[in-house]
C-alpha cells in the first residue's frame, strides 16, 4: 500500500470515529400491538451529542419498510442546538402472514455540514445511529413469552425473582403461575419455590413473584424457571451470584530470615466463592513510614479451588534495608477484581513482623530463635551483674568491720 493510500485510511478512520460520537437517537426501541389496518404518527429525538453543525438522513430498513413513510427525511441542526424531531408515519396492513415479531430499523445517518458540496460527501458521510421498530402481531390461540428479573445481594439475605410474562396470543390465559428451581455451582438442586397463580388478558402481561432467602456460600447460581399457563410449558434458564466475589489475605509467613538476604513471604489467600478463582496474582509494594517507595514486585499466579486457599509466594532483596518499621502495599488481582491490603511491617536483623502472621525469623539447630538466645543472655548478663554489685556491697560492708 502506498503511503498516500496508507494517509487516506487513516484520515477516513479519524473522520469517521468522530462522527460515531457526534450524534444520538432516541427512544431506542419503539413497541407497537398489531391492529389491523391501524396508522401511526410517531417521531424521533435526534440529538446534537458532538455540538456541532450536522445534516442528518433518516431512512427505514428492514420487515416493515413498506409500511414505514418518512416524513422529514433530512434533518439539520447546528451547533447551538441540542436536538431536534424526525417525524415519520406507520400504515399497518390487514394482515400479516406470520405472527411474532416484525422489525425495521430507522437509521439516522450522519453527514458533514457541507453535505451536497464536495466529491467527498459520499466517502466521509458514514456515521450511523438506529432506533429500532418493532410490531407485535399475536399468535392465534394461547402463547406466551416471558422474562425474568433476578434481585440479589448478600448471603444471609432474600433473592427476589420477578417473572414477566406477557400474552401474545389471541386468547386470554386462565392461569398463570412458575416453579422456580435453584441449583447450585454442580447443578445440585438446592431449594425450589412457587409463584402464586395469576390470569392474563390477550395483549397484556403481569408479574409472577417469588422470595427465597440465600442462606448459602458466595457464589454463582442457576435457576430454572418453569412457566405454565392453561395447557402449555415455558421454560426459562438464568445465572445470578449470590455476595460478592472476593479473595482475602489469610496470613503472611516469613521464615529464615536474616536482613542484607532476600525475605520470602508466603501469602495465603482464601476464597469462600463456590467456584475455581484461576491466575490469581499479587503486587507488592515496600513504603517506608513517610510513603517514600523502596520496590515493587509481582508474583507468580496461581489457581484457587472452589472455597479453598491458595498461597503465592513474594520475595524482597533487603540489601541495603534498615531496621525499622515499613508499610507493605498488597494487591491481589483476579477476575477482572482486586483485593487492597496495607500492612504494617516491622524488620529486624533476623525477623520480619506482620500484623497479618507470627514472627519471622532465623530458626537455631536446637529450634531456638536468635531473638531469643540474644533475650536469655541479656538477662544471664544482667543476674552476672546483680550478682557481683551484691558481692560488692557485701565486701565493702566486710571491710569497714
Amino acid at each position: 500500500m502506498s503511503n498516500s493510500k496508507l494517509m487516506a485510511w487513516v484520515a477516513m478512520f479519524l473522520i469517521l470515529s468522530s462522527l460515531c460520537i457526534a450524534i444520538g437517537v432516541s427512544p431506542i426501541r419503539k413497541i407497537i400491538d398489531f391492529e389491523p389496518g391501524e396508522e401511526h404518527d410517531l417521531e424521533l429525538k435526534i440529538t446534537n451529542d458532538g455540538q456541532k453543525d450536522i445534516k442528518a438522513i433518516i431512512y427505514a430498513r428492514g420487515d416493515l419498510t413498506e409500511y414505514v413513510g418518512i416524513v422529514d427525511s433530512l434533518v439539520t441542526l447546528s451547533k447551538d442546538e441540542s436536538e431536534k424531531y424526525a417525524r415519520y408515519k406507520l400504515i399497518l396492513p390487514t394482515n400479516f402472514e406470520k405472527p411474532g415479531v416484525h422489525k425495521t430499523d430507522l437509521v439516522v445517518m450522519e453527514y458533514p455540514s457541507s453535505f451536497g458540496t464536495d466529491q467527498e460527501t459520499m466517502v466521509r458521510a458514514t456515521a450511523s445511529v438506529v432506533s429500532e421498530l418493532w410490531v407485535r402481531v399475536p399468535f392465534p390461540g394461547k402463547y406466551a413469552e416471558a422474562i425474568v428479573y433476578i434481585d440479589s445481594e448478600n448471603v444471609g439475605e432474600d433473592v427476589n425473582f420477578a417473572v414477566a410474562v406477557m400474552n401474545f396470543g389471541k386468547e386470554d390465559i386462565k392461569k398463570v403461575k412458575a416453579k422456580i428451581k435453584i441449583l447450585g455451582a454442580t447443578y445440585e438442586e438446592i431449594a425450589v419455590i412457587e409463584t402464586s397463580e395469576e390470569s392474563i388478558k390477550s395483549k397484556d402481561q403481569t408479574k409472577l413473584t417469588a422470595t427465597w432467602f440465600a442462606d448459602v456460600n458466595p457464589g454463582k447460581y442457576h435457576v430454572v424457571i418453569e412457566i405454565t399457563y392453561d395447557d402449555k410449558k415455558l421454560i426459562l434458564e438464568e445465572n445470578f451470584e449470590v455476595g460478592k466475589l472476593f479473595i482475602g489475605i489469610k496470613r503472611i509467613d516469613v521464615e529464615d530470615f536474616s536482613l542484607g538476604q532476600v525475605a520470602v513471604f508466603d501469602i495465603l489467600l482464601e476464597s469462600k466463592w463456590n467456584e475455581n478463582i484461576n491466575n490469581v496474582y499479587g503486587d507488592m509494594t515496600v513504603l517506608d513510614e513517610s510513603g517514600t517507595e523502596y520496590t515493587k514486585f509481582k508474583t507468580a499466579s496461581v489457581d484457587i479451588p472452589s472455597m479453598g486457599e491458595g498461597l503465592l509466594k513474594a520475595y524482597w532483596d533487603t540489601k541495603g534495608i534498615t531496621i525499622g518499621k515499613y508499610n507493605l502495599r498488597l494487591l491481589i488481582h483476579y477476575a477482572e477484581k482486586v483485593t487492597e491490603k496495607l500492612i504494617e511491617t516491622e524488620v529486624n536483623i533476623d525477623s520480619i513482623r506482620t500484623e497479618l502472621g507470627p514472627t519471622a525469623q532465623v530458626i537455631a539447630a536446637n529450634g531456638t530463635g536468635r531473638d531469643t538466645l540474644l533475650t536469655i543472655l541479656v538477662i544471664i548478663l544482667i543476674l552476672i551483674n546483680v550478682g557481683w554489685f551484691a558481692f560488692f556491697i557485701k565486701s565493702k560492708k566486710g571491710g569497714k568491720k
